[in-house]
């Protein structure tokens, strides 16, 4: 199955830029919608791609596959491999069905009381983890899709060069780990 892709690359650090400006201003990141239909306003990050990946043969896009690495590293201590939760956090797969980038993006940014002394940590001071939100929910969408498998994706041959160096040495880190 192929899905339709929209690279991620160009908007990653304005996404982080604004989500950092948003939470700082206490504004909900909901408005990201918004600023990305005003025509006036040049800055505007365009969110549209959120959800969006690329699956070829079981391999992935790039930045999808930049959207497992972050979750491994940032986020499956908590939710379990492959999204599929934990005794202590939900189930990002299932999560991401029912949200939508917004309140998906707003939770990761600006946390969440699961219910008395169960927390969610903000994660609006990680730029690693705000720069590859994007990437995160279209992972979690591939997984509760059907479309990703369990464990570690590869990336689709031709689009392999379009890796970031920051990916390429989170993998490291998560290999070196493995061992």
């Amino acid at each position: 199955m192929m899905r339709v892709f929209t690279s991620r690359q160009t908007s990653r650090f304005a996404t982080t830029s604004l989500v950092a400006t948003l939470m700082a201003a206490g504004l909900s990141i909901s408005a990201l919608a918004l600023a990305s239909d005003n025509d006036e306003d040049a800055d505007a990050v365009d969110t549209s791609a959120a959800g969006e990946y690329l699956v070829e043969d079981g391999k992935v896009d790039p930045d999808t596959y930049e959207g497992y690495i972050a979750y491994t590293r940032s986020c499956q201590a908590c939710h379990g491999p492959d999204g599929l939760g934990s005794s202590f956090a939900p189930n990002l797969v299932r999560a991401s069905e029912r949200r939508d980038f917004a309140e998906f993006a707003r939770t990761i940014a600006g946390g969440r009381e699961v219910q008395p002394g169960q927390v969610m940590p903000a994660f609006a001071d990680d730029p690693y983890v705000l720069g590859n939100l994007e990437n995160i929910y279209s992972y979690m969408r591939g997984r509760a899709a059907g479309d990703i498998g369990r464990g570690r994706p590869r990336i689709i041959e031709r689009l392999e060069e379009e890796v970031s160096d920051e990916t390429l040495e989170a993998e490291e880190e998560l290999e070196n780990e493995e061992s």
